[in-house]
C-alpha cells in the first residue's frame, strides 16, 4: 500500500467522523501528522481536530477531493516528502513553524527497517521488476566487472579502475529510484560499500539562499550517505544557474566529496537524458568521474497496464477482464509522460479508481465487501485533457 494512499486514508477516516464530504489540507495534515507521529510531535493532533471539527458539516456517501488536494497527495511517495509537505501546511494552516523539523529518525529507522539481500537475492528482485530489460542487462554488466575486480584483488593483482558512481537518465516514473536502492544493496553484498542504504535528495536540499551556506548542506547531504549511496534525483538543476554561483558550489562540493570518500561512497544522479548530458559536460571533476550510465526507457502502454496488475495483486484486488481492455484504451490514449507519467502515473490512476469504486458501491447507501474486491469499466476515469503550459521543459528522448 503507497503512503499516499495510507495518509489519505486517514485523512478521509477523520472527514467522515466529522461528516465532512470534502477532503481539505487540513484533513492531509491531520493524516500526516497520525502517520508520522514522532517526528511530528511538535504538532498536536487534538489541535488539528479541533479545527477540522469546526468545518462545515455535509453528511454525504460521496468524498469530494479537489484538483489541488488530489495534487498534493499524488507527490508524496517518500516519508521526506510528506514531512515537508507537513511543514508547509502547519505554516498555512495553523501558523506553527517547523523548519527545525529533523527528518533523521525517519531515515535512520527506513534506512534500518531496509533488508540485507545477497547479491543473487538483489538480481532476483530486479529481475522481478515490470520492463527495464536493457537496464537489467547494464546493471549486470557493472556487477559483474567489480566482481572480477573483487577476484583480482584477492589474487594479488591490481583492479581495473572502474567508478562506483553512475548517472541514471529517463523520464520520471520509469524505476531510476529502485533500481538505485537494489543497487546499493549489490553494492553492500559484494563489499564495495559497507552499508545498502540509500539517502535521496534533490536541488532543494543542497543548495542554500546563498553562498557559503551550500558546500555545508552538501557535506550533511555526504554525511548522511556516508557508508551508501547518495541518490540525487533531477540533478541537471544544480547546473541550471551556472554562474550565480549556488549551483556551481554544491556540484564543485560534490565532486570533492566523490574524491575523499571514493571507498565507502557511490553517487547517483538521476534526470532527464539531455539535462543530465548538459549537467555532466558543465564540470570537468563530473565528467571524469561518472563512468557508468544507465537509461531508463519509458514504459510501454502494456508494461504500465502489467503494473496495474501487479498492484491489484499487492493489495488483493481484481480488474475484470473487459476493464482491462478498457484501462490499456485508456493508457494508450493519456500517454502518460512528464512529472506524472509512467509508474507514477498508474499509481495515481489505481488510487482515482479504488476511490471511483468506493463511490459506486456506496450509491445505495450501504457498502459491501465484494462490491470494493473487483475494478471494473466504470471505474475508469476519462483522460484528462492536458493543459498547455509555458516554461521551461526538460527535453526527451
Amino acid at each position: 500500500m503507497s503512503l499516499s494512499y495510507e495518509i489519505r486514508e486517514s485523512a478521509s477516516s477523520v472527514a467522515k467522523k466529522y461528516d465532512h464530504s470534502e477532503l481539505t489540507k487540513l484533513h492531509i495534515l491531520y493524516g500526516i501528522r497520525r502517520k508520522f507521529p514522532e517526528q511530528l510531535s511538535k504538532l498536536s493532533v487534538e489541535e488539528i481536530e479541533k479545527r477540522i471539527s469546526a468545518l462545515p458539516r455535509v453528511p454525504s456517501n460521496v468524498m469530494v477531493v479537489s484538483e489541488e488536494v488530489e495534487d498534493l497527495l499524488s507527490k508524496i511517495q517518500y516519508p521526506q516528502e510528506a514531512l515537508e509537505l507537513a511543514k508547509t501546511l502547519a505554516t498555512q494552516l495553523l501558523e506553527i513553524n517547523l523548519e527545525e523539523l529533523s527528518t533523521r529518525t525517519v531515515e535512520a529507522s527506513a534506512e534500518s527497517a531496509q533488508e540485507k539481500l545477497s547479491l543473487s537475492d538483489s538480481l532476483e528482485q530486479l529481475n522481478k521488476l515490470i520492463g527495464l530489460n536493457e537496464v537489467k542487462t547494464q546493471v549486470s554488466k557493472l556487477i559483474n566487472v567489480h566482481q572480477a575486480n573483487n577476484i583480482r584483488s584477492a589474487q594479488g593483482l591490481p583492479k581495473i579502475p572502474v567508478g562506483l558512481h553512475c548517472v541514471f537518465t529517463g523520464s520520471p516514473g520509469t524505476g531510476k529510484t529502485t533500481v538505485a536502492r537494489y543497487l546499493a544493496s549489490m553494492y553492500n553484498s559484494i563489499g564495495l560499500l559497507p552499508s545498502n542504504k540509500v539517502h535521496e535528495v534533490d536541488r532543494s536540499a543542497l543548495v542554500a539562499g546563498y553562498v557559503g551556506q551550500t558546500a555545508l548542506k552538501v557535506q550533511d547531504a555526504v554525511e548522511k550517505a556516508k557508508g551508501g549511496v547518495l541518490f540525487i534525483d533531477e540533478a541537471y538543476s544544480l547546473s541550471a544557474d551556472s554562474g550565480a554561483g549556488f549551483g556551481d558550489e554544491a556540484i564543485s562540493t560534490l565532486v570533492k566529496a566523490m574524491e575523499d570518500h571514493r571507498e565507502n561512497l557511490a553517487i547517483i544522479v538521476a534526470g532527464y537524458k539531455e539535462p543530465m548530458k548538459q549537467f555532466i559536460e558543465s564540470n570537468q571533476g563530473l565528467k571524469s568521474r561518472f563512468q557508468n550510465y544507465i537509461h531508463f526507457n519509458d514504459y510501454s502502454s502494456q508494461e504500465l497496464l502489467s503494473i496495474f496488475e501487479e498492484l491489484c495483486h499487492s493489495h488483493k484486488m481484481e480488474i475484470d477482464q473487459l476493464a482491462k481492455v478498457d484501462l490499456l484504451k485508456h493508457i494508450e490514449a493519456a500517454k502518460p509522460q512528464g512529472d506524472q507519467g509512467n509508474a507514477r502515473y498508474i499509481r495515481n490512476l489505481f488510487e482515482k479508481m479504488y476511490l471511483n469504486m468506493s463511490h459506486r458501491a456506496a450509491e445505495d447507501g450501504n457498502i459491501d465487501l465484494h462490491e470494493i474486491l473487483k475494478f471494473n469499466s466504470r471505474d475508469i476515469p476519462s483522460v484528462e485533457v492536458r493543459k498547455q503550459t509555458i516554461g521551461f521543459a526538460p527535453n526527451k528522448e
